[in-house]
């Protein structure tokens, strides 16, 4: 590549690096066609970008931002995965690629929210519920104790209710008149 051509590479790496929310680092050694295909097939449908560039490349894009800590992963093969929103939709992708492929694709690092991640912590957001889930979970929390709340007073209510007609029963009784 001559020069042009690598700043024009880098200018446009450092572009999609930009509009990315998170981005991934992860070494793709031993990954067939067959399986990168399958593996970049799942990542546009969930509208993430998974391309391969020169770790050189990389640096140039990143040299003036705040991922020049990224340099230090930078070290054999190298795939960017970037995402457009918090990244939990191509962890998750990550996550089940690696388990169905015995780890063929390894997560170096993730930056997520301006904050670098290492791997650990991405496989632990790749186990998280969905949002529909998580969101579901919180509304179901606090919903409880308002359901405890209205059981509680409903079982007041009643019980003054059955109070109030065994009095009535009581003065209505035979015995009584």
């Amino acid at each position: 590549m001559l020069r042009k051509e690598k700043q024009a590479v880098a200018e446009d790496l450092k572009k999609r690096i930009e509009g990315a929310t998170s981005i991934f680092l992860a070494d793709f050694t031993g990954i067939n066609v067959k399986d990168i295909t399958e593996l970049r097939r799942d990542f546009k449908q969930s509208n993430v970008g998974y391309l391969v560039a020169k770790n050189t490349l990389i640096k140039r894009a990143v040299a003036d931002g705040l991922l020049v800590g990224l340099n230090d992963y930078l070290r054999g093969p190298t795939a960017l995965v970037l995402s457009p929103d918090e990244g939990i939709a191509a962890a998750k992708i990550i996550s089940v690629f690696a388990k169905e492929h015995d780890s063929a694709l390894n997560v170096k690092v993730a930056v997520m929210a301006d904050k670098i991640v290492d791997s650990s912590k991405v496989k632990d957001l790749a186990n998280l519920p969905g949002r529909e889930v998580l969101i579901s979970l919180l509304m179901g929390s606090l919903n409880s104790p308002l359901v405890g709340l209205v059981s509680v007073l409903n079982g007041t209510v009643s019980r003054v209710v059955r109070v109030l007609d065994r009095i009535r029963q009581v003065k209505q009784s035979p015995e009584n008149n």
